[in-house]
Parts: structure tokens; sequence; C-alpha cells
């Protein structure tokens, strides 16, 4: 009986250690709007594709990664953070 009653308290035990380690569930909620990109920031918004491809091509050929992505008849240039002052002084040029 005391092993049984041991073994439920060990038990028990573990569960509130293994809760307390691994029970927050602190992960994003996923993005269904198609608003969030990550780490890209937006650094331009062109009417048409071929305008944000051609500025995503003067971003690309200064070494900035860039990509396009449309939305709503809108197409956004996104660059990483890092990039995101230097992108923008290229493209006031």
């Amino acid at each position: 009986m005391t092993t049984f009653l041991l073994l439920a308290v060990l038990l028990g035990l573990l569960a509130l250690v293994l809760r307390w380690a691994f029970g927050n569930d602190r992960r994003a909620v996923p993005d269904y709007t198609g608003d969030d990109f990550g780490l890209l920031r937006e650094v331009a918004e062109e009417p048409t594709a071929e305008a944000a491809q051609a500025l995503a091509g003067r971003l690309r050929a200064a070494g900035i990664r860039a990509t396009v992505v449309s939305r709503g008849g809108a197409h956004r240039l996104m660059v990483f953070p890092a990039d995101l002052a230097e992108a923008r002084l290229l493209l006031r040029r």
C-alpha cells in the first residue's frame, strides 16, 4: 500500500514539473488576414507588378534582399529590417 502511495505521489510531482516546464503555450497566433509577413517590412507600394519588380531589381543590384508581395491590387516591396533604411535611401534616388 505504501509503495502504491509513494508511486502516486512521485507521478503527481512529475506531472506538476512537466506542466510547469512545458505547459505555457506562448506560440504566436497564426495570422489568417495575410498582412503579417514576419520579419519583412514594407519599403514601397506600387500599383503595378512591373514597377514593383523594377524597384526590387534595383535593390537586389545593390545587394539588398527584396521580395514583392501582391495583395488586393497593390504590390508591396518588402525587405528585412536591417536593410530598411538603406533601401529607402536607394529608392529615393
